[in-house]
């Protein structure tokens, strides 16, 4: 969903080496970019989605998928 967004730079996702967590790191063009994202009705349900997110705990992560524009 995101890679299709305008400013949309990278994702990468990463899981845990025990395989509990996973953490998505983007990056966006600019910081409006990033904002055109939040309002984006596609962006916010797919955010919805995948957001399972409790306080952070520090864990050990691979990566498993990069997107590139």
């Amino acid at each position: 969903m995101m890679q299709h967004l305008p400013g949309f730079v990278s994702a990468n996702i990463h899981r845990s080496l025990d395989e509990v967590k996973v953490a998505n790191y983007a990056q966006w063009k600019s910081k409006e970019a990033f904002e055109n994202m939040l309002q984006n009705s596609g962006a916010q349900k797919h955010m919805n989605e995948a957001s399972n997110a409790s306080s952070p705990e520090p864990h050990l992560y691979q990566v498993v998928s990069v997107f590139n524009r």
